[in-house]
């Protein structure tokens, strides 16, 4: 049996690597952002798809992070504690077609989202509606055999896989956007998850071992994925609220709902995932209640720093290219607003 002393050693070396990986996403996603700002501003145009892409970031919350953590890390976790070589064969199997649901299910969605937006270029916003689902369904295969990384214990692999994932389509995002506006957009995104599925995710499913593990519909629990995510369910209705009228604080809301999920998870996600794995063999309830108090006050402290220095922050993130200083303005309206909640 592992000893307390040694547990926490390497609770302390898993969340050593998470934290510093987390750190160099949030860089990345600050700079994807400020690309984005750049390019599109507050345009109608991206006010527009980035209401189309709600539907599709709703939806998504119910097939991967949080909400897919939380009811199969547990699973996992309990499977390769037991088991020293894992076949994941029909765990390959289910994930694979049930992504291909996942994709013409996006696609259902989407249409009418479309038809209600109404937008000058329709074709534009099929061909994104179309990449859309195909990153929602990959991200969904991904995730679950990101997921195997941390049952496993390899932290170090899955945060240096989902760290390339963002570098790549971040250093894409620029040239692509140039090139090709928003479908380069969503192109950075795809180029970005399929670095990772054949870099980490193929030679994972290459593994062959001796104890079959099945995956099926009811390893899913609707309660869990709900208020797995709820916080991110409750930003996406108030996103959706803020762009269904058509207008262009749909822009302001999500640059200001970018910046401050992007500080919470660096730490509270980190922290969040390392208890789940440990409660799920030890039954150690008290990480539960200390990992709860030290996401409290790093939300107080959050709101703190927000509010002292809201204008600065946006000007110097986003102020540039087609970002105004009336956007600035707009965005920490939302933003100061956002941070209480």
């Amino acid at each position: 049996m592992i000893g307390k002393s040694t547990l926490s050693k390497k609770s302390i070396i898993d969340f050593s690597y998470m934290f510093i990986s987390n750190i160099f996403k949030k860089i990345f996603g600050f700079l994807r952002e400020m690309i984005l700002a750049y390019f599109f501003g507050s345009s109608i145009v991206y006010a527009n798809f980035l209401l189309l892409r709600t539907v599709t970031d709703f939806f998504s919350q119910f097939t991967f992070g949080n909400a897919l953590q939380a009811n199969l890390l547990p699973k996992f976790t309990k499977v390769y504690n037991n088991q020293e070589s894992v076949d994941l064969s029909e765990v390959y199997n289910f994930t694979s077609k049930f992504s291909i649901k996942l994709f013409w299910m996006s696609q259902v969605l989407q249409l009418p989202m479309i038809w209600y937006i109404n937008p000058e270029n329709k074709l534009l916003y099929f061909l994104l509606a179309i990449i859309l689902g195909v990153l929602v369904s990959i991200n969904f295969f991904n995730s679950v055999f990101l997921i195997i990384f941390q049952a496993k214990g390899e932290f170090k692999r899955h945060s240096i896989s989902t760290t390339l994932n963002l570098f790549v389509s971040t250093v894409v995002l620029y040239p692509l956007s140039l090139f090709f506006d928003l479908i380069g957009v969503v192109l950075s995104r795809l180029i970005g998850i399929i670095t990772l599925t054949f870099g980490y995710i193929k030679p994972l499913l290459q593994e062959k071992g001796e104890e079959k593990v099945r995956l099926s519909i009811s390893d899913f629990n609707l309660s869990i994925i709900f208020l797995g995510n709820l916080a991110n369910i409750i930003i996406l209705t108030g996103r959706f609220s803020a762009g269904v009228d058509g207008g262009v604080n749909i822009t302001y809301f999500t640059y200001s709902a970018v910046f401050l999920n992007t500080l919470l998870t660096a730490v509270i996600m980190n922290i969040n995932t390392l208890v789940l794995k440990v409660i799920t063999v030890n039954r150690e309830l008290k990480l539960v209640f200390i990992s709860t108090i030290i996401s409290f006050f790093v939300g107080i402290l959050l709101l703190l720093f927000v509010n002292k220095f809201d204008t600065e922050i946006i000007s110097f993130i986003f102020e540039r290219g087609a970002f105004s200083s009336g956007d600035t303005a707009n965005t920490v309206f939302y933003l100061k607003s956002l941070s209480w909640s």
